[in-house]
């Protein structure tokens, strides 16, 4: 199996990593993308890239640390964005679920770290959160150039996704597909096509069913598998070959 989304840069996960690893080594996991959030997790996650093979990074700042984007870490990306590890940029995007936050700075910062993406010709990893009203018209106003683009953790409406997908992006799954009373969302991962989703945990985050309420390692994904291979009515080694064809599709310099 393979996690395209887990934090193990994250402190809460920092007890877990030994038993993270092992399941690397054992290949209960293929390989774990470790995508960042700020600039400390972004340069844990370049030095974990390079240090763990089965570890791939993807660099950027999350749209609530967005006032802390500034001239010296976009010299940061430029540079190491380049390095045969880190597959992607992200996540970043547009977030508008907690109060306050500061709409134009978002809008700005996304758009910047976008233009990076587009000239270093990599894939980018999207965090978006009750902002898609204005994140699908801004990447439609921006799409030359643009190698692509994934939705992490999807939470939205149908209709949502199929303007996503009309963009040309994938949309990734996590644990939310197994809570109670999601309905809707399952019935989303069951339209987007077979070749267009993905899948992770969102580690530490989101903790599948039956382990809600802990803290959330990438292990827990094979949860998130089996319910998949139930909706989309493949055999779960379907689902994993599936799976993996689809994360080397997208991330263009993944190798595993």
């Amino acid at each position: 199996m393979i996690d395209t989304h887990a934090h193990i840069n994250h402190e809460r996960l920092e007890s877990f990593l030994p038993d993270i690893l092992k399941s690397l080594d054992e290949q209960k996991l293929k390989c774990i993308i470790c995508p960042s959030y700020d600039k400390i997790s972004s340069k844990t996650t370049l030095e974990f890239s390079q240090k763990y093979e089965k570890v791939f990074g993807a660099l950027a700042i999350h749209p609530n640390d967005s006032e802390f984007y500034d001239d010296e870490f976009e010299d940061f990306l430029t540079k190491n964005l380049n390095n045969k590890k880190i597959v992607a940029l992200g996540e970043y995007g547009l977030d508008y679920h907690f109060l306050p936050f500061d709409k134009d700075k978002q809008i700005e910062v996304f758009l910047r770290q976008l233009n990076i993406a587009k000239k270093q010709k990599i894939q980018s990893i999207f965090h978006i959160r009750d902002a898609f009203d204005d994140f699908l018209p801004l990447l439609k106003e921006n799409l030359s150039g643009f190698c692509g683009g994934v939705v992490h953790c999807y939470d939205s409406n149908l209709s949502d996704a199929k303007k996503a997908l009309d963009l040309g992006l994938m949309i990734s799954f996590t644990g939310i597909l197994t809570f109670k009373q999601r309905d809707e969302l399952r019935e989303v991962f069951k339209y987007v096509p077979n070749d267009r989703f993905m899948l992770e945990t969102d580690s530490p985050y989101l903790a599948p069913v039956p382990f809600r309420g802990q803290v959330c390692t990438p292990m827990m994904v094979e949860e998130v598998y089996k319910l998949a291979a139930t909706l989309k009515n493949l055999k779960i080694e379907e689902l994993k070959e599936l799976c993996e064809i689809n994360a080397k599709t997208f991330f263009k310099k993944l190798v595993i």
